[in-house]
């Protein structure tokens, strides 16, 4: 059996171990926090509005417009259910159109 001074040696050397273990990534930290404020400071700093690029005002977008597809809404106030919609998907094979 180990004796209680031999006991408390052990105790206060994993203590020591775990505190000076713990000061390391402390200081580990706090560098790599200063590290990133320093190259922080070192980048650019962000254009202001006026000098942000502009688009040419020849260069436009054509709008898209499209026309309802005519599935007008139900008069009655009922709602459609998703069987009776057409869509992407709900078309139907060839198949089903011949017969």
């Amino acid at each position: 059996m180990m004796n209680l001074a031999a006991a408390l040696a052990m105790s206060a050397t994993g203590t020591a171990f775990a505190s000076a273990l713990g000061v390391v990534v402390a200081v580990l930290l706090v560098g790599a926090v200063w590290w990133g404020v320093k190259r922080r400071a070192a980048e650019p700093k962000p254009p202001t509005a006026g000098q942000q690029p502009r688009r040419p005002a020849a260069a436009r977008r054509p709008e898209e417009r499209r026309e309802a597809e005519g599935q007008p809404f139900p008069s009655d106030g009922s709602r459609r259910t998703a069987h009776e919609l057409k869509g992407y998907g709900n078309f139907g094979s060839p198949e089903d159109e011949r017969s």
